[in-house]
């Protein structure tokens, strides 16, 4: 049997094992690039990518931030297999974003291999829970792998949410929520219009993303901040999402002038949406993360039940030695 070996290698990995040789998350010329989602960090390498493979979801955000695409490309869907020499890979749902995509690889002498890239095994609003498959060798993110990051129920966040947002319009005042572009601005949009309010998105990049989830069947009906009559809109009572105030305060004062702008920062109450908001960091807000929380890394590499796990991310040297504690064989790749 040949050696498996895994490196890091600028925004991924490189994986190895005997003529078969993927790039997960990055770019090596000459080889194939297993994406996962197209967040900054995980696209961030990939300029000497030849050849990605991804969901047209994938791409589909991608493009709409604004980033060219350097390398040919073949689009999956969620559940296909797909071969080359000597590997079939699995493509499955990660639950982090539109689109994103655990890889199972499956190799002709009998390997598997769970490749995770970002995942949540939590449901949320807008996106299905990662599910976990039995496999070999496990490669795991681990952004929450200290058990200081334990989030609570997720349905007790949004009523916190919810609740928020009604006492703050009550009081007259503007609740705006900060959230990332991708992936939890159309969280925040899908829970706070079932909960009845306007929806008004801050960043020109959150409307460029809603309108791919839009195409891929999601029901999302904000306004715009160049949408008709915004100006009342503000001033009646919306709320707002952004993934940057200062963007945001900046596009009201060209878009609508300085008694706007000036009138949004004098009424807003600003909260962020980020498990970050738990633990030493506490900034004001709530803990909606789109990654899966200490426990549910820890249940999710349990039952993979793999004979080695290589960890990444921060927190990859902690969380390695919490998995040999329950009896995995973990390697940190840092």
């Amino acid at each position: 049997m040949s050696t498996l070996i895994v490196r890091k290698v600028s925004s991924g990995f490189f994986l190895e094992y005997g003529d078969v040789h993927l790039a997960l998350d990055t770019g090596i010329k000459g080889e194939t690039t297993l994406l996962s989602h197209s967040h900054s960090d995980h696209i961030s390498g990939l300029k000497n990518a030849d050849h990605i493979i991804a969901t047209k979801a994938t791409f589909d955000t991608w493009d709409a931030r604004g980033s060219d695409f350097i390398a040919s490309k073949t689009e999956i869907k969620i559940g296909d297999m797909f071969g080359q020499i000597g590997v079939n890979i699995t493509a499955l749902n990660a639950g982090h974003v539109l689109g994103s995509t655990m890889f199972f690889l499956e190799f002709s002498d009998g390997l598997k291999v769970l490749y995770t890239g970002d995942f949540n095994n939590v449901d949320s609003i807008v996106h299905t829970a990662a599910k976990p498959v039995e496999a070999d060798v496990l490669i795991t993110e681990a952004t929450y792998g200290k058990p200081e990051w334990i989030f609570p129920e997720r349905k007790g966040v949004y009523h916190n949410i919810l609740d928020t947002a009604t006492a703050i319009m009550d009081a007259s005042r503007i609740p705006v929520f900060h959230a990332y572009s991708l992936g939890k601005s159309q969280e925040a949009i899908a829970l706070l219009q079932s909960g009845g309010f306007r929806v008004i998105s801050g960043n020109s990049s959150i409307d460029s993303v809603c309108q791919v989830y839009k195409r891929h069947g999601i029901d999302l009906r904000q306004y715009s901040l160049r949408s008709d009559d915004i100006d009342e809109l503000i001033r009646s009572g919306a709320v707002i999402v952004t993934s940057s105030i200062r963007h945001t305060t900046q596009n009201l004062l060209r878009i609508l002038g300085q008694k706007t702008a000036d009138y949004f920062e004098q009424h807003m109450e600003l909260y962020s949406l980020s498990g970050w908001t738990l633990g030493k960091y506490r900034e004001r807000g709530f803990p909606l993360s789109a990654h899966s929380d200490f426990n549910g890394l820890l249940s999710f590499a349990k039952t993979v039940n793999p004979r080695v796990a290589y960890v990444f991310t921060g927190n990859a040297k902690e969380f390695s030695m919490h998995l040999s504690q329950e009896g995995v064989n973990a390697v940190p790749l840092e």
